[in-house]
């Protein structure tokens, strides 16, 4: 009787140890509709999902959500109906960057302009103590940083390394983006 006790035991010991914490990853880890639609730009699925009781902020892998993932690809529609489910648009992925962040730097400047609207702050920075125009005055997206300067970004901020956007715009040559802070008279 002792001897069955013991294998069972180290069977159990086993399955909790092996197979248990696969099928609890599985399970956190699955497929969200509300995310896959969102990372998609697919606004009915998101829709359906949030209808049926999604929670809006709902993240991926690398602790993305469904805002960023739908920041990241300019999907207006799907970034309206989020902020109208009350995302959250200042949660952050595993880099510290915002929806805000992932737009400037993407150059999708109609999100850009929805998220402030929605409290999105402008010059929250990353762990890099990089700003949305930091990056976007980086990748030379002039609309963006032309949108985000009119909507109040502080461009004195600095990263660590001690850049403010206009230093990375003049690294990168972005020349259109340096013509921007010029006329804003923006010369650091």
């Amino acid at each position: 009787m002792k001897n069955i006790f013991v294998v069972i035991c180290r069977v159990l010991c086993l399955f909790f140890f092996l197979v248990a914490p696969g099928l609890v990853n599985a399970q956190i880890l699955s497929p969200d509709p509300l995310y896959d639609g969102a990372e998609r730009g697919n606004y009915a699925d998101v829709q359906k999902a949030l209808l049926t009781g999604s929670s809006p902020n709902v993240r991926g892998g690398k602790q993305i959500t469904a805002l960023i993932a739908a920041a990241r690809v300019g999907a207006v529609d799907v970034v309206e109906l989020l902020v109208e489910h009350d995302a959250m648009p200042d949660l952050v992925e595993d880099e510290g960057n915002t929806a805000l962040i992932h737009a400037a730097l993407n150059n999708f400047e109609e999100v850009v302009k929805i998220l402030p609207a929605a409290g999105a702050s402008i010059s929250r920075a990353n762990k890099q103590g990089e700003t949305a125009l930091m990056r976007a005055a980086g990748a030379g997206s002039e609309f963006t940083v032309a949108t985000l300067l009119l909507a109040g970004a502080d461009h004195t901020l600095t990263d660590f390394t001690g850049r403010t956007a206009f230093d990375l715009a003049r690294e990168n040559r972005r020349n259109r983006v340096l013509a921007i802070f010029k006329k804003a008279r923006i010369t650091r």
